[in-house]
């Protein structure tokens, strides 16, 4: 490794954190995530993530948790989760979540610039290639009734990141 990528490493580090790392205690279901271990020169250790991975991750957990159910910060969390529970047409919840996403994003100080906001439901977007296979999983995905929430975005040290950040129930 190079002189130049140690330090942009190291910026990354510096302006985009680290943190424990956790990943989902039932895989496919982000309903709750759990520590991991690794191993260290003297025994099990926390992980941790760093840098890009760690603004990925946070963005993940932020998404799933209730805006204002963390009773340390009241202002983290997705206040989408809402919309959810409404009454209202489908479009106007699904925008309600796209607005909840970017509202998330723009509260974090490490994301520079939204690039996109894709919420996939399996319902709109282009048809199948005719091969069956998209058609498989675009109906499998409506079936489901889960928005696939994809989303691109820069950060302040220029990395430009598209991150899958999850799944929420859909309408």
């Amino acid at each position: 490794m190079d002189r130049t990528e140690r330090e942009r490493q190291a910026a990354q580090r510096r302006y985009l954190g680290w943190g424990l790392a956790f990943e989902p205690t039932m895989p496919g279901l982000d309903l709750a995530r759990d520590v991991v271990f690794d191993d260290g020169p003297n025994g099990r250790v926390l992980a941790l993530v760093a840098g890009t991975e760690n603004v990925a991750q946070s963005l993940a957990v932020a998404l799933t948790t209730l805006r204002g159910s963390n009773v340390f910060d009241a202002t983290f969390g997705f206040d989408g989760l809402n919309a959810l529970a409404e009454p209202v047409e489908p479009t106007l919840i699904r925008e309600q979540v796209r607005i909840g996403i970017i509202t998330l994003l723009d509260r974090d100080p490490r994301v520079r610039r939204i690039v996109d906001v894709n919420l996939d439901d399996g319902r709109l977007g282009a048809g199948g290639t005719g091969d069956g296979q998209d058609d498989t999983a675009r109906a499998a995905l409506r079936a489901s009734r889960t928005l696939q929430v994809q989303v691109q975005f820069e950060t302040i040290t220029d990395d430009r990141l598209s991150v899958h950040l999850g799944e929420l129930p859909s309408v």
